[in-house]
């Protein structure tokens, strides 16, 4: 995906995602969804997200931030600030525990 620059962006500024997780967080919604941006106060399912896509975006989002969320985690954090500021209530994920196909 094609990064939006803060020049390009039509959100206000209070709305941009600031950090480096909320930003991954952004990215990997704006993918879900199929948006072109996504705010850090948005949420996640007023923007069209479902159950299904819900658990796409966790399963990217473990992969994208290195943490282990379980599947409800945007049912329980459903805006990319709320989702963000709860990361280090997550373990890191071991990516030495991974199966590798043969």
């Amino acid at each position: 995906m094609n990064e939006i620059s803060h020049a390009q962006s039509s959100l206000v500024e209070e709305d941009v995602p600031s950090t480096d997780s909320e930003r991954a967080i952004a990215e990997v919604w704006t993918e879900v969804l199929n948006l072109d941006e996504v705010g850090r106060h948005d949420n996640f399912f007023d923007l069209g997200g479902h159950s299904v896509l819900a658990t796409q975006a966790v399963a990217r989002l473990c992969v994208a931030l290195g943490r282990q969320l379980p599947e409800r985690a945007l049912f329980d954090w459903p805006t990319v600030a709320t989702l963000a500021s709860a990361l280090p209530d997550y373990p890191v994920s071991d990516q030495g525990s991974r199966i590798t196909r043969r």
